[in-house]
This record gives structure tokens, C-alpha cells and sequence, in this order.
């Protein structure tokens, strides 16, 4: 199963299809969706902290947007 899951990976890859990267980088509504901010300590306000739905580009182009939980600078 999970070489069936890396090769039809690899195929997206060929044709495409890349994952956004989002933790750790800074909000950008082009290619995250916000579900909720969260205070989390030693984090700058709008760093994204947690993915709950990677998001995925085609061509360079948004498919998915990831969905993502963004720091506050408020508790």
C-alpha cells in the first residue's frame, strides 16, 4: 500500500502538484485558510502553527488552500 501511495504521488509530483508548506511560515490568504487563532508562547502574531488540511498547488496555482490554525499576539 505504501508503495502504491508513493508512486501515485510521485505521478501528481510529474504532472505538477506540489503540497503548500505552511507551519512554521508566516499567514498568507493566498494559500491558507484560517479555521481559528491561538496564543502560543514564543510564536510572532500571524505564524502559522498547526495545519489540520495540507493544501496542494497545480502548476502554481492554488488547488486546496491549507487550513491552518495562525498565532495571536493576544492570550
Amino acid at each position: 500500500l505504501n508503495m502504491v501511495s508513493k508512486q501515485f504521488t510521485e505521478t501528481l509530483s510529474k504532472h505538477g502538484l506540489a503540497p503548500i508548506e505552511s507551519v512554521g511560515k508566516d499567514f498568507d490568504p493566498n494559500f491558507h485558510e484560517a479555521l481559528m487563532q491561538e496564543y502560543v508562547e514564543g510564536k510572532r502574531p500571524n505564524e502559522v502553527v498547526k495545519e489540520f488540511q495540507k493544501g496542494y498547488a497545480l502548476n502554481g496555482r492554488v488547488v486546496r488552500a491549507a487550513k491552518v490554525v495562525v498565532s495571536s499576539d493576544k492570550q
